[in-house]
């Protein structure tokens, strides 16, 4: 094969499908949203023996059913790009769980080449069979080791000459299936579709609606027909018992190709299961919890005062002394862009750098899967898997880069939810300095430590309710369990990169916009304009001063801004004769809950899309108002 070669990866999470992209194609890597979605995948092109390479990693996939948004990329990119070869990436070590999604990808029937990754570590566990595993899925199997970079030329090669085929690979379900499916392949006869026949006949019965489209409304029928007498007999989906089958030769493949050689358990296996096992991983799970948020929150803020300092020394006034040099309005904008650049550097290299940094050592180092595992159980009482573990604590931090880090979540349905709570129950620390230092100052400890409860409870109740009354969208986790290793500087500080870099772009013009505008507003004494018409909220629902609700918008742009314009609101006169401590009690649970700032919403609304950023600011602001106008009520009655 010469000219233009185009390949994609496709696996697993975890099999090193990433680190082999690396490995192949070096830099000058392009990240791009998939149309229509907000997940990404990478693009790299190189030129190999005289050819142009485009390869394509794809999103991270434990399935081929179109059900979650991962899924309907990968599978739409496959079938769009006129792809050379499918690159399917395996664990060698983990075998047996990679090959249920090779199963399913070679049942597509596209040119394919399967990856088997990991073979420095598989090789100290297993003689590994690759001629036997070659004869078993019909396709060239490559070992390789995107560590040590083992194969990766002889796979290069591999798919560079053309060498890709389309398998012979068929998988034998039970009698009713396959008579199923048999009829369904004769429905299909004369339509136009992208993957073999077999492969999209097992879809449509699954009931992928990736492989609906274009399809005869009466074969359709029929196929709707055959599900519902399938489970009606059987007692389960169609797709339960296809995977199940999936994982039963799965098995039976491992124990052809793999026999296990006898080594002792490694220290590293030791943890591993201590890890994963409730009565030990959970005290190392609030451990490692604890000395993530004390990091975060403790080394944040020192690094909050170096950085403010360091602009104190460097910038200082200079910025707004220019503006008002040229009068009171731009003396006012450039109060603004002053603000902003302030607000961006205090909350990005603090706070946002450190959580990622140590996320980066968390996930190279294998622990974070396994405390996905750990909790994958209670997380299902709330519509979620355990993987939104992770932003949850993020976003006691910051709940910008928590935002960021639900993007690792499949389902869009899951998305919802879990950012609804975050937006709601996970105060990031300007909230938690806000509660402490207002409510618990002027209110008391223990009025204090009750909101941080209420927040607990209104997290679980928005999980469960959402769970129940939202579409159901059914996702799996089946997460593989990489090696716990040190992890490698270089990728750790390769990560925090890519994950910062978008903040600057896209949450620092609208943290300048919305600054210049408050300070305008400010200026020209037109926030008063929106005081009188919301006092029935502020005075009569929350019991507070009318002019809180500015304190509240300008809370909008940054949180901890709040108490500042609270202060500024009081005019000179203590805070604790402006306001009662019922007062302070309602002002801290309405802190706490109601909408985020500007930043998480931009960062929300790039990775959600904006009719979900609205409806889950309107909802907190609701629960907001709810709870605060309950709590001013209880108050006032006791």
């Amino acid at each position: 094969m010469t000219g233009n070669v185009k390949f994609a990866l496709v696996g697993q999470p975890n099999v090193g499908k990433s680190s082999l992209f690396s490995r192949l194609t070096g830099v000058g890597v392009v990240s791009s949203n998939y149309p229509g979605t907000t997940v990404e995948f990478d693009e790299g092109t190189v030129t190999r023996n005289g050819n142009t390479v485009s390869v394509f990693d794809l999103p991270g996939t434990y399935s081929l059913s179109g059900n979650t948004d991962d899924e309907r990329v990968v599978l739409r990119k496959i079938r769009d790009e006129d792809m050379d070869a499918v690159v399917i990436v395996a664990d060698a070590a983990d075998l047996e769980g990679s090959l249920v999604l090779c199963f399913e990808a070679l049942e597509l029937g596209l040119p394919s080449i399967v990856a088997l990754n990991r073979m420095d570590i598989a090789r100290k566990r297993y003689d590994v069979d690759i001629g036997r595993l070659e004869s078993v899925l019909g396709v060239p199997v490559v070992g390789i080791s995107s560590k040590t970079a083992e194969g990766v030329d002889l796979l290069a090669d591999t798919v560079c000459l053309g060498r890709a085929r389309v398998p012979d690979f068929r998988l034998e379900y039970d009698g009713t299936v396959e008579k199923a499916v048999t009829a369904i392949v004769d429905g299909l006869e004369g339509t136009d579709i992208c993957f073999d026949p077999r492969g999209t006949a097992l879809k449509l019965l699954e009931g992928s609606s990736e492989f609906t489209s274009g399809m005869d409304p009466d074969l359709m029928r029929s196929v709707g027909l055959m599900r519902r007498i399938y489970e009606e007999e059987y007692g389960e989906p169609v797709e339960v018992a296809t995977h199940a089958r999936r994982y039963d030769r799965a098995h039976e493949v491992h124990e052809e190709c793999l026999s296990p050689r006898e080594v002792e358990q490694s220290l590293s296996e030791r943890i591993s299961d201590m890890c994963i096992t409730p009565i030990t991983g959970v005290p190392i799970l609030a451990a490692v919890c604890l000395a993530v948020v004390a990091v975060v929150v403790y080394g944040g803020s020192f690094l909050d005062g170096v950085v403010n300092g360091f602009y104190d020394a460097v910038i200082g006034t200079s910025i707004i002394d220019f503006g008002t040099g040229f009068g009171r309005f731009w003396g006012a904008v450039f109060t603004g862009i002053d603000g902003s650049l302030r607000a961006i550097l205090a909350l990005v290299i603090p706070y946002i750098m450190v959580f990622y940094l140590l996320l980066g050592i968390l996930e190279d180092s294998g622990y974070l899967t396994r405390a996905v595992v750990l909790l994958d159980k209670l997380m299902h009482r709330f519509g979620l898997h355990g993987g939104a573990f992770i932003p949850m604590i993020v976003g006691i931090g910051c709940n910008v880069p928590a935002i960021m880090a639900v993007r690792t979540i499949r389902s869009h349905r899951e998305k919802i939810i879990l950012s609804s709570m975050i937006v709601m129950a996970v105060p990031c620390s300007a909230q938690i300095a806000i509660i402490m230092g207002t409510t618990g100052n002027y209110s008391g400890f223990v009025y204090a430590v009750g909101i941080f409860g209420l927040l607990v409870a209104i997290g679980a109740l928005t999980g469960v309710l959402m769970n129940r009354f939202m579409r159901y969208e059914p996702t799996n986790l089946a997460m593989e369990l990489p090696e716990l290793v040190v992890p490698s500087p270089a990728n750790i500080l390769g990560k925090t990169w890519d994950r910062i870099k978008d903040f600057f772009t896209i949450a620092f013009p609208l943290l300048v916009v919305g600054s210049v505008v408050v300070e305008v507003l400010l200026m020209y004494d037109l926030l008063r304009f929106v005081v009188d018409p919301l006092s029935p909220i502020t005075v009569g629902m929350l019991g507070l001063p009318a002019v809180c609700i500015i304190s509240f918008i300008v809370g909008i742009l940054r949180k901890e801004m709040a108490v500042g314009m609270l202060q500024i609101l009081a005019g000179g006169v203590a805070l604790s004769e402006f306001m009662t401590p019922d007062q302070f009690v309602v002002f801290g649970v309405v802190m706490a809950i109601y909408m985020p700032c500007i930043a998480t919403l931009t960062t929300m609304w790039r990775e959600m899309g904006w009719r979900e950023t609205v409806a889950i600011s309107l909802l907190s602001i609701a629960v907001a108002l709810l709870f605060g106008t309950a709590t001013n009520l209880l108050l006032s009655a006791f």
